[in-house]
């Protein structure tokens, strides 16, 4: 693997709200997101619990994060609020829009022998075209790996937990595996610190 990728804000809040966003610190690669991604997951109040873990994980994984710039995001971004409300009115779908431009992005720039893993959560991504270079997996996906990987004690905990703070997740257990130069289908768990150096209970203490 090259990458992760994460091209819609659902996996980062899901795990932002829990405080675990360190569950994508164990991945030994850089991390890709979106503009309007970072922009959504940092507009919140200061007062939200989740803001202050998105802060900090910025700020900590330094040169790891690149923010792909997008035509969308970058609108997004000027627009007052009220612009944005009414452009989400008139076509709720606006948001998808942004992800597809991202992963048209990554698709012709990212070399085709490149290994690339995109958690998500939108259903839209499911229906993209990546490339057969590139693993899907949906953050419910990820969670049942981890617990199978003994680094968190069950994901149907931290689907507890995620509900707990007001969110829902869907429990799809989507995994498209990517294809590797040989043909082999790529496993991104080769790329995943499994070490429980420094972690109780797959928290870090």
């Amino acid at each position: 693997m090259l990458d992760l990728v994460i091209p819609d804000s659902g996996p980062l809040i899901t795990l932002g709200l829990i405080n675990r966003l360190d569950l994508l610190d164990r991945f030994n690669f850089g991390v890709l997101i979106a503009d309007m991604v970072e922009y959504e997951i940092k507009r919140g109040p200061d007062t939200a619990p989740d803001k202050a873990a998105f802060i900090k994980w910025f700020e900590g994984r330094g040169n790891r994060i690149q923010t792909i710039k997008t035509t969308y995001g970058f609108m997004w971004s000027e627009l007052p609020e009220e612009a944005r409300k009414e452009i989400k009115r008139q076509n709720p779908h606006a948001g998808e829009l942004a992800i597809r431009e991202f992963t048209d992005t990554l698709r012709t720039t990212i070399p085709a022998d490149d290994q690339v893993l995109v958690l998500f959560e939108e259903d839209a991504v499911k229906n993209m075209t990546f490339g057969e270079h590139v693993h899907l997996l949906h953050t419910y996906s990820f969670l049942q790996a981890l617990e199978n990987l003994k680094i968190i004690p069950s994901a149907e905990e931290i689907v507890g937990q995620v509900q707990k703070a007001g969110r829902n997740l869907a429990r799809d257990p989507y995994e498209r595996r990517a294809r590797s130069q040989s043909g082999v289908p790529a496993d991104w768990q080769t790329d995943y610190d499994v070490s429980n150096d420094g972690i109780s209970g797959g928290r870090p203490v």
